[in-house]
C-alpha cells in the first residue's frame, strides 16, 4: 500500500486575529463630554485574588456589572460606582459595566480579565497549560491518568471470547479502575445530533468521528475516556470545495449534503478518516497527531455510500453499499484536488460484492467492518422489509476476498429500543475497553434535535433459554443490550424489546462534561482559531467575518445581498441540546443597512429567526420571523413572514435575543422554538409566533441548530457584532 510520508494540510486553517478589548460603544457628543470610562480595561488577575474596577464620569444614574463567564471572574457591585471582580480560575472572562448616565443614555465599557494560574502553583507542571489550538478544552492533550498503585501490563486487553481491534502498545501503563468510579450511561448518552458516528480505541482514549454534511469545518474528531462524557478536538478539513454550491452563490448550496457517514480507523501508527461526498466523490484524511495535527487528504471521483475502512495483511479495504468490497491505495503524486494540495487515490483490483441482503431487510446500509480473532464481521443498519424499525444485523466469515456468498452468517445482534424513547436504536459498531470489556455505540432517530447516539454493552458468548424450554447459542457474536437488576445481561431481539435501565461502564468517570456545545464571549488573541463547538453553514466568506474589527464581537459583514436565511453568508453554528436548552446572544446592529436582517435563528426543518431588522428608511425594528423550504432543498427565493415588530432600536442600543427549546422525550409533546428580546438583558419579552420544528431529510438532514446570522436583501456592506453566546440547561 502506497501511503505518502509527508503530510501536508487540505487547506490553509483560517486564521483569526484579535486585539485588545477596549470601549464597545462609539461615545456620542454626550457621553464625550461626560467622560464615562472604565478605570481599567484590561486586568490580569491570579486565581484566587481580587480586584476592584470603577465607572468614572458624571452625571452616573445607575450601573449594572456583569461577567461573561462567573466560573472564571465573578463581579459583585460595591458602593458607588465600584465593583470586585474575584478571580475563580485560570481563563478569560470580559466584565461588563452598563451606565446609565444623564442625556447619554446607556453606555456599555467592558474590561478584558485574564485570570492566571494561583500564584502558588504557577511553578507546578499542569496539564491545562499545554500549547495547541484546543484552546478551550483542558486537559486535551493529556496521558490516560496514571495513579501512583497504577500497573502496567503486557496484554492490556484481555481476551474473554475475541481479541481487541485496535493496535494497543505493549508496556502501557494501566490506571486502576476504580468501582466506586464508575462511569454511568443514561438513554440517550449523549442527547445532541451526532449521526452517523463511528470510534476507535487507541490506548486509554477514544475517538469518535460524525456527519455534520454542509458544516464548516468539517468531521469532527471527538475525544472521551469513559465513552460517555465527549469533546470535540479537532476536525478533519476546513472546507471540501471552492465552488458555487458549498459558497452560497448563484442560488446554489449543498443542504443535506457535504461529508456523509464517516469512518475511523488506527493503523501503524496513522489515524485515518473516509467519507463519501454526495455529487463529488470519496475522501480519505489521514494525520499521525489526531488531536493537534493537520490532515492530508486524498481523493477520488467515485462514489461509496457509507464507507468502511479495513485494514488486513497491509491492504487497505473500503467497504460500501452493505457489502461491496474495494481495495484501494493512495498515490504517491499530488494531483489537482478539489482544494489545494490533495493526492489521489487509486483503485486496486476489481470490486466485490461479498453477499446480498435477504429480502426480509427494506434498508440496508451504514456498514462498519473489523477483523476479529477468526472473523471478518460486518455491522449493518437493516429495516424489516414489513415496515420501518432500526435493526442492528451482523455478517461474519472467516475468509474476506476469497469468500462466497455462502461463507457469510447473518445474525441480529440488537432490536429494540430504549426506555427513554421507542424508536428503534442501529447503525453503529463496537469497541474494547483497555479492561477487557466491549461495547457498543448505535444511534436513534430522536425527531426534530437529530440523530443521538447511546452506549450497549456488548456479549460475546451469550446463551439463553426461552419460555419454550429452547435454547439459543451466540458463541463470537457481538450481542447487544443490556444488565438487568440480577447483573445479567439481555439482548434485546424484537420490536417490543427496551433497554430497561442506565449502564454502568466499566471505566473511571473522567469527571468531564460533554464539550460538543458551548459559551462563546468573542475574546480572541492574535492567531486564535474559533472555538470547537463552531461550524460555519456552509465556506466562510473570510473576508467578511471578523472577531477584531469590534474586539470581543463576532462581525458579520454582508458582502453581498441574498433573499433569506438559507443564503445568509457566515451564519455560526452550534448543535442544540435535549431535552430543553435555551440559546441566548446580544447583538450591536447600528451597522445595518436598509433591508439587513440579523439576529437568532433555530433551524430545522423549517426556521424561525429573532432579530432586528433594518426598513427601507434605515430605522430598527425588533422583530420575530419564520420561514419555511415546501418540504424541498431550500432555494433562494424571498420567504420569510414577519410574525411580529416590536421596539425601535435606537442609536447604540444592544439588543438581548433568546430561543427556548423543548424536545420530545417521550412525552409526544411536539418539538417547540419560542422566542424572546430585552433591552437589558434581564427582563425579557416573548415574542411572535412558536415554532414547531421536526427533522426532514430533504432540507438540513441534522439536528436542529441555532445560527448567528446577517443577511442583506437590498444593499450589501452592512454589518452587525455579536457580543457573546450562550447555550444553557
Amino acid at each position: 500500500m502506497k501511503i505518502k510520508k509527508r503530510l501536508q494540510s487540505v487547506v490553509a486553517c483560517a486564521a483569526v486575529f484579535a486585539m485588545a478589548v477596549s470601549l464597545v460603544a462609539t461615545a456620542s457628543p454626550a457621553e464625550a463630554a461626560g467622560k464615562i470610562k472604565l478605570n481599567k480595561t484590561k486586568l490580569s488577575i491570579s486565581a484566587g485574588s481580587k480586584k476592584t474596577i470603577k465607572v468614572v464620569g458624571k452625571k452616573i444614574k445607575s450601573i449594572k456589572w456583569k461577567s461573561s463567564n462567573a466560573k472564571i471572574a465573578a463581579v459583585k457591585k460595591k458602593k458607588g460606582n465600584k465593583a470586585v471582580i474575584t478571580a475563580k480560575k485560570k481563563g478569560s472572562a470580559v466584565v461588563k459595566a452598563t451606565v446609565t448616565a444623564g442625556s447619554a443614555g446607556k453606555k456599555v465599557l467592558k474590561c478584558k480579565v485574564k485570570v492566571t494560574a494561583a500564584e502558588e502553583k504557577k511553578s507546578e507542571g499542569n496539564n491545562n497549560n499545554q500549547s495547541g489550538n484546543n484552546n478551550n478544552n483542558n486537559n486535551n492533550n493529556q496521558a490516560v491518568p496514571v495513579p501512583t498503585d497504577a500497573v502496567t501490563v503486557n496484554n492490556p486487553t484481555p481476551e474473554p471470547t475475541q481479541p481487541g481491534p485496535t493496535s494497543e502498545p505493549t508496556e502501557t501503563p494501566v490506571p486502576v479502575l476504580d468501582e466506586n468510579n464508575l462511569a454511568v450511561a443514561e438513554y440517550p448518552t449523549v442527547f445532541s445530533d451526532v449521526p452517523d458516528c463511528d470510534f476507535i480505541r487507541v490506548g486509554g482514549n477514544y475517538y469518535m468521528v460524525s456527519t455534520t454534511m454542509n458544516m464548516c469545518p468539517g468531521a469532527p474528531i471527538m475525544k472521551s475516556t469513559d465513552l460517555v462524557h465527549w469533546e470535540i478536538v479537532n476536525y478533519v478539513y476546513d472546507t471540501l470545495f471552492d465552488d458555487d454550491a458549498n459558497n452560497l452563490e448563484n442560488g446554489k448550496q449543498v443542504y443535506g449534503n457535504g461529508s456523509w457517514a464517516a469512518a475511523i480507523r488506527y493503523y501503524e501508527g496513522k489515524f485515518y478518516v473516509i467519507f463519501n461526498s454526495n455529487n463529488y466523490g470519496f475522501f480519505l484524511f489521514t494525520t499521525d497527531d489526531i488531536e493537534n495535527g493537520k490532515w492530508q487528504g486524498y481523493f477520488i471521483k467515485s462514489s461509496f455510500h457509507d464507507p468502511a475502512l479495513l485494514f488486513d495483511d497491509g491492504h487497505m479495504y473500503v467497504i460500501y453499499a452493505g457489502s461491496t468490497l474495494q481495495e484501494i491505495q493512495l498515490s504517491e503524486e499530488y494531483a489537482d484536488g478539489p482544494s489545494g494540495d490533495i493526492g489521489t487515490i487509486e483503485k486496486v483490483g476489481k470490486e466485490k460484492t461479498l453477499f446480498q441482503k435477504s429480502s426480509a431487510w427494506g434498508l440496508w446500509e451504514g456498514v462498519h467492518a473489523y477483523k476479529i480473532g477468526d472473523y471478518y464481521y460486518l455491522m449493518i443498519i437493516a429495516s424489516p422489509a414489513t415496515g420501518w424499525f432500526r435493526t442492528e444485523v451482523c455478517y461474519r466469515s472467516k475468509k474476506l476476498l476469497d469468500s462466497e456468498p455462502s461463507d457469510w452468517e447473518e445474525q441480529i445482534v440488537f432490536q429494540g429500543s430504549t426506555y427513554e424513547y421507542g424508536t428503534g436504536i442501529a447503525q453503529g459498531g463496537i469497541v474494547d475497553t483497555i479492561y477487557g470489556d466491549w461495547y457498543g455505540i448505535l444511534f436513534q432517530d430522536h425527531d426534530a434535535i437529530g440523530r443521538i447516539p447511546s452506549i450497549l454493552a456488548v456479549k460475546w458468548d451469550y446463551s439463553y433459554t426461552d419460555e419454550n424450554g429452547d435454547k439459543h447459542d451466540y458463541t463470537d457474536w457481538p450481542m447487544m443490550g443490556y444488565y438487568n437488576d440480577n447483573d445479567e445481561f439481555v439482548s434485546c431481539q424484537s420490536t417490543s424489546d427496551k433497554v430497561l435501565k442506565p449502564l454502568k461502564i466499566r471505566l473511571n468517570d473522567s469527571g468531564k462534561e460533554n464539550y460538543i456545545a458551548g459559551y462563546d464571549d468573542f475574546t480572541y488573541a492574535e492567531g486564535d482559531k474559533l472555538k470547537l463547538v463552531w461550524q460555519w453553514n456552509h465556506n466562510p466568506d473570510n473576508d467578511n467575518w471578523s472577531v477584531s474589527d469590534n474586539p470581543g464581537y463576532y462581525r458579520i459583514t454582508n458582502g453581498r445581498t441574498c433573499n433569506n436565511v438559507w443564503f445568509a453568508r457566515n451564519s455560526l453554528t452550534q448543535r442544540t441540546i435535549g431535552p430543553e436548552c435555551t440559546s441566548e446572544t446580544a447583538i450591536l446592529t447600528n451597522g445595518m443597512k436598509p433591508g439587513d436582517y440579523a439576529g437568532l435563528v433555530a433551524v430545522g426543518s423549517d426556521y424561525g429567526m429573532v432579530g432586528v431588522k433594518c426598513d427601507e428608511n434605515g430605522d430598527r425594528y425588533i422583530f420575530q420571523g419564520s420561514g419555511s423550504c415546501n418540504n424541498s432543498r431550500p432555494a433562494n427565493v424571498a420567504e420569510i413572514t414577519e410574525n411580529a415588530v416590536a421596539d425601535k432600536v435606537e442609536g447604540d442600543t444592544e439588543v438581548y435575543l433568546k430561543v427556548e427549546y423543548k424536545f420530545n422525550n417521550g412525552n409526544k409533546r411536539a418539538d417547540t422554538a419560542n422566542f424572546y428580546y430585552s433591552l437589558d438583558g434581564e427582563n425579557w419579552t416573548k415574542i411572535g409566533k412558536e415554532l414547531n420544528i421536526s427533522f426532514s431529510t430533504s432540507t438540513t438532514f441534522m439536528g436542529t441548530r441555532t445560527w448567528l446570522t446577517n443577511y442583506a436583501t437590498s444593499e450589501a456592506g452592512g454589518y452587525v457584532d455579536f457580543d457573546y453566546y450562550k447555550i444553557y440547561q
